[in-house]
């Protein structure tokens, strides 16, 4: 073998979770190297807090389209990820919450594993800590306190730690700029000792199908290289899932549909769940004062601006009465996403129309704020499947969005919600004039039916760009995060999520990454501590008949 072909580990996929863990085992003393099908890019329309809005759609991110979606008005909804060194990570808009204790514990409790609990990931988030820098907006916009006297005028108390495990209520955003440019994760973790590929997409893992042990990785330029200690599919919540089918991993009668070989027939791309968003627009009383991005006098009411978003306050909050949904849904009262103080469904405020739909022409005129509304916790499921056995073809993708009730009635909180602030309170009508509408469609108002704020969000409904759930643990990785059935293959990225965190997913893939970091060293040597829990486990294992074992780990 040609050994600048051979390495200790592979990894597909030179996102956010990819970077982080080529990092760690790099830095252990193994060879690595990492196959981006993007390119590097660091350029300013990169780095620029500005610039993320104009990545959407770009070269640098993969461009999907899902299916008509039902609950949308038939609409195809676009979705977007990451596709350079970095992933997400390079072209998000930084957002950093850690989402709610609750989403973890729910998870370990499902998965049977307290690793994946809040305190059981509390390390690996430290560990990002140690490497991020991230802070609370402190640009002192001129809305800033207006707003804050308006959320609490409706009753929602201010959060001082919406990081520290209950982010409910309202808070100051907490981003990862750092001094005014990105920190993607190529970056801000070393990859000096990492080999890396960009601009080489994998067509598929090389598995030996008579022992299934994954072997490498075969590159759409017919190049193939070897692992000899495992492979990582870092890919993301689509492109792993299509990964692993190309592969001959995923559900058998799908697989032959394509004339695949069936490796191991798992459930791989269902269980997708997605973050919908519908955003409303207010206009502003008195653009003239400087108060929205567009106004030729922000600059100087908001001289901070260029340094991160346009916005102050993140606000979280829980359904009020989830008994309907529960009884439409037909699920048990104690379910974990009908508890009381869960964070279904949250909003920001944001001084610019960002999310703009295509009805909206009043871009950066000064004259708008807008209010992304976010479902945090959907009960809805959606899948991706192929479309064909070549790599670069886009998959399948359906969300299912808003298919289950309570997933509408978290959408109805939140506009509810949005609406009281700007125009019920007193402070709030001292800010803006009226809402301003889709053209043919009424404008909504907090005594709005549930029937037309439905309307209006399937006229306006679209992802916020945080697909995962689709190699689920559980269900396709287990909770080591090794793909059943085959050695020498783990999955680390958001589509082992099986079920959806209450925020945004940066903060907690990079914790992730750690963890699943930590638990590969443990495999391997190269960890202390993960090397003592490694041991239980295989004592385990020997107990266990051949059968039922990992394999080749």
């Amino acid at each position: 073998m040609d050994k600048d072909t051979v390495f200790d580990f592979l990894i597909a996929g030179g996102g956010t979770a990819g970077c982080v863990v080529a990092s760690r085992l790099s830095h252990a003393g193994f060879s690595v190297a990492v196959f981006e099908a993007g390119p590097q890019d660091y350029s300013e329309k990169v780095m620029s807090p500005l610039a993320a809005p104009t990545l959407l759609g770009s070269p640098l991110e993969y461009n999907y389209l899902s299916l008509e979606q039902p609950h949308l008005a038939h609409r195809r909804v676009p979705n977007y990820g990451g596709r350079l060194l970095s992933g997400s990570s390079g072209v998000n808009y930084a957002n950093w919450t850690k989402c709610h204790s609750a989403d973890y514990d729910a998870w370990a409790r499902l998965v049977g594993d307290e690793r994946w609990s809040f305190q059981g990931l509390a390390e690996s988030f430290e560990k990002v800590d140690q490497v991020m820098h991230a802070s609370a907006v402190q640009r002192n916009y001129p809305l800033r306190e207006p707003l804050r006297s308006a959320l609490l005028e409706t009753g929602v108390p201010f959060n001082e730690c919406a990081n520290g495990g209950d982010p409910l209520g309202f808070a100051p955003l907490t981003e990862n700029w750092k001094d005014g440019q990105r920190q993607p994760a190529s970056q801000a973790y070393d990859l000096d000792k990492v080999q890396i590929h960009t601009e080489s997409t994998v067509r598929k893992i090389i598995i030996d199908q008579s022992t299934k042990v994954a072997q490498g990785l075969e590159l759409l330029d017919g190049r193939t290289f070897s692992a000899t200690k495992e492979v990582l599919i870092c890919c993301g919540g689509v492109k792993s899932p299509q990964l692993l089918m190309l592969s001959g991993i995923g559900p058998a009668k799908h697989l032959v549909s394509h004339d695949l070989p069936v490796i191991e027939d798992l459930p791989v791309g269902e269980n997708l769940h997605d973050h919908l968003s519908g955003t409303l627009y207010f206009k502003l009383k008195h653009p003239d004062k400087g108060l929205a991005i567009g106004s030729p006098l922000f600059p100087e009411k908001a001289p901070d601006f260029k340094k991160g978003n346009p916005i102050d306050w993140i606000v979280t909050l829980s359904i009020p009465d989830t008994s309907r949904a529960v009884h439409a849904d037909d699920i048990p009262v104690d379910h974990a996403m009908a508890a009381k103080r869960r964070g279904h469904v949250e909003f920001f405020i944001s001084y610019a129309p960002i999310a703009a739909s295509a009805f909206f022409d009043h871009s950066l005129a000064g004259t708008h704020i807008s209010t992304p509304i976010l479902g945090l916790l959907p009960t809805s499921r959606g899948s991706v499947t192929l479309s064909s056995t070549d790599a670069n073809a886009d998959p399948i993708i359906d969300p299912n969005y808003l298919d289950t009730e309570m997933d509408r009635e978290a959408l109805r909180t939140g506009v509810r919600a949005v609406l009281r602030t700007m125009l019920d309170t007193t402070h709030g009508r001292t800010i803006v004039e009226e809402e301003t509408p889709p053209p043919g469609q009424p404008r909504l108002s907090s005594s709005s039916t549930d029937e037309e704020i439905d309307k209006r969000v399937a006229a306006i409904g679209r992802s916020f760009y945080q697909v995962a759930g689709s190699s689920a643990m559980g269900r396709v990785v287990d909770t080591q995060l090794r793909v059943y059935g085959v050695g020498k293959l783990r999955v680390v990225d958001a589509s082992i999520l099986p079920l959806p965190l209450a925020g945004h997913y940066q903060y907690p893939i990079y914790a992730i990454a750690e963890s699943a970091a930590e638990m590969v060293l443990g495999w391997h040597g190269g960890s202390l501590r993960e090397r003592v829990r490694v041991d239980a486990c295989k004592a385990q294992l020997s107990q266990l008949e051949p059968a039922e074992t990992a394999i080749g780990l």
